[in-house]
Formats: C-alpha cells, structure tokens, sequence
C-alpha cells in the first residue's frame, strides 16, 4: 500500500487528493496548504493528516502531488526528491529551464519518479490519435478560454500553450529547431493572448495559438501528413481522420464549371471520413495518476518523464524571449509600456 500526499490543495490539488482516495493500492496519507481553511476542510473529507507546512509531510509519505504555482515547484518538491519520495509535478514543471533541469537532475541522483502532469497525453482522443499519427508535416494548435484568475505567477505559454508544446513535440518524430512567436498582456503582467510557429528539423513546421482572454473555450488540433488530416477536439474526445480515396487523385483534372458543390463533390468521390468518439467515461487525471503510481512500483517508465517536461518549458521560453524581442520592438515603435516582468526577461512573478 503507498502513502500518497498532496502538497497546495486548491482547485487542481483537491481533485488529486480525492482521486488518491478512490484508488485501490494507495492510501491517502497527508496534505498540505497554507490555507487553514482549504487544508482543514479537504483533511475532514477525506480523513487525511493536514499540515501547513509541506516539510512535515517528508518522512510520512512514499508519493507526492506538487499542485503549488509553477515558480516554487522546485523548491516545494526538492526536500521530497532528496528524502527518495516519487513525485508527480503539475504542468508546466518549471517556470524556467535551469529549475526544470534541477528537478530532473535532482529525480537521477535521488532515483525517483518524476512524471509531469500534462494531462492531454491521458486524454484518449490523444492516446487514439498517437495510432493515427505519423511524420506529420503541418500541425496547428488553437487553446483559448476565458479569464480564469488562476495561475497569475506565469504566462499563457507556460499556462495553456505548454499543453499543446508538449503534444506536438512528443508526436512530430524530430528535433525542435527554432521558433517565432509575438505575444500581448492583457490582463496580467505576463503574456495573455500567444501566437508561435514552430520549425522542425526535418522540415514540419507547427502553428500554436493560445488565449486566456477569450469569450468561449476550444482546444484543438489539427496534424496534416502524407496520408491523411486528423483533426482532435480535445473537449468533445473527439478525432475525425480524413484520406483520400484514391492517392493519385489530381484536382487540377476536374473541369470546375461542370461542380456546382466542390464540398459535396470532395466528400462524396474523393475523400473518406472516420469520425471516433472516445466518451466521457475516462477519466484523464484518474488515467494520469493511476499510471503514476505504477511507474512508482517498477511497473513502466512515467508516460511523461521529467525530461518531456524540460523539452516543453525549453520551448515554451524560447517562445517567450520571441514575445519580449516582439514587445521591445512595439513598445520602441509605439511608446507602448511593457509590463516590468517581460522587460526584465522573468516571464514569471516572484
């Protein structure tokens, strides 16, 4: 039987907790927050040990859930590393790449599990579509929601975009090989709205959009290959898979006067539809912490290894620096004031 904790139980760290009590071969053991009021109510729920401090969970515990902000990460999970104990780091791992390499260095020495909480890779339209997928050359990415007032310590890239950077470099079989981005604050000291391409080594080039100042919510992806268009909504667990019937098709030997519906006439003769629905019966935090506590038995490697989760910030902060060299130039044509943490290259809050 392992002894699970959880270090922050907010809104994210609760459901961690709750799912470690619904698991069979782990017990909830201790929590932490420095709310009194959160720790004290989640702790009466549950029947788990509530501290105010996350150090005196060391020694109790044989697993942890980090779900504190992005920027004390390291600090918070560091004692739990150094005492042996398996963690699981919510998304992104790090506020900055020299922390997301301590964290992996620290898990090698120590020989821990470190797995990364990017949740899509436990969304089955995801796990479908890692079937589907193959080399290919286009992707494009589009992650918007409304203001959630949650994460405020980092920006839109290492809170939303980093989904989506950590799907596409896992399923685009090559080395990431420089990117461009322009960003904007809107609502906070960071970047809120994001637009990034991404160039791949062996030419795919990937297209990735993020917002947290939107109206309405979607998240979805689209892959272009050789073979077929896959088109993802992360949402609805959903995977629509287009091919051509007929591989030499040529469009240029239809003579267009004689279509009166070129859509009609592209879905009827020349292309075939698969449309999956995984449902909602899965669970991915369930599916993510399961598969977490059997990598800390020896069952399997973590899915999402610390260093997946250093890939991700290394090209989420090669996306930022794009955004501040973009806001610089702005802000010297404009006069436009750029918010002290872009300017100071901290992407993130103290």
């Amino acid at each position: 039987m392992l002894k699970a904790g959880v270090v922050g139980v907010g809104h994210l760290g609760r459901h961690h907790a709750r799912i470690y009590t619904e698991i069979d071969g782990v017990r909830l053991d201790s929590i932490a927050d420095t709310d009194p009021g959160r720790r004290l109510d989640l702790a009466t729920r549950t029947g788990a040990r509530a501290f105010a401090d996350y150090k005196d969970m060391v020694g109790r515990v044989d697993v942890v859930s980090i779900v504190v902000p992005t920027s004390h990460h390291l600090a918070v999970a560091r004692p739990f590393i150094e005492a042996g104990v398996h963690v699981l780091v919510e998304k992104p791992l790090a506020a900055t790449v020299e922390d997301a390499q301590a964290l992996c260095d620290l898990a090698k020495k120590h020989n821990v599990v470190l797995q990364v909480g990017h949740i899509e890779r436990f969304n089955p339209a995801i796990l479908a579509a890692e079937k589907i997928v193959n080399d290919p050359r286009y992707v494009v990415a589009d992650r918007i929601s409304p203001y959630s007032f949650r994460s405020g310590d980092i920006g839109v890239v290492l809170d939303l975009m980093v989904h989506d950077l950590d799907v596409v470099l896992q399923l685009v079989p090559s080395a990431l090989k420089r990117v461009e981005a322009l960003g904007l604050p809107v609502m906070s000291q960071a970047e809120d709205i994001a637009d990034a391409r991404l160039y791949f080594e062996n030419g795919a080039l990937a297209d990735i959009k993020a917002s947290r100042v939107s109206f309405k919510s979607m998240r979805k992806i689209r892959f272009f290959q050789s073979d077929a268009y896959v088109s993802i909504d992360y949402n609805d667990r959903k995977i629509w898979v287009y091919r051509k019937k007929d591989e030499r098709f040529d469009a240029s030997s239809i003579d267009p006067h004689s279509v009166d519906d070129p859509l009609k006439l592209i879905m009827d003769k020349f292309l075939t539809v698969e449309e999956l629905t995984m449902g909602d019966e899965s669970d991915a935090l369930t599916a993510e912490l399961t598969s977490f506590l059997d990598a800390c038995r020896g069952y399997h490697a973590p899915v999402v290894p610390g260093e997946h989760g250093l890939r991700a910030v290394k090209a989420a902060r090669a996306i930022q620096s794009q955004i501040r060299e973009y806001l610089i130039r702005e802000s010297e044509r404009t006069g436009a004031v750029i918010p002290d943490a872009i300017r100071q290259e901290k992407f993130h809050m103290p």
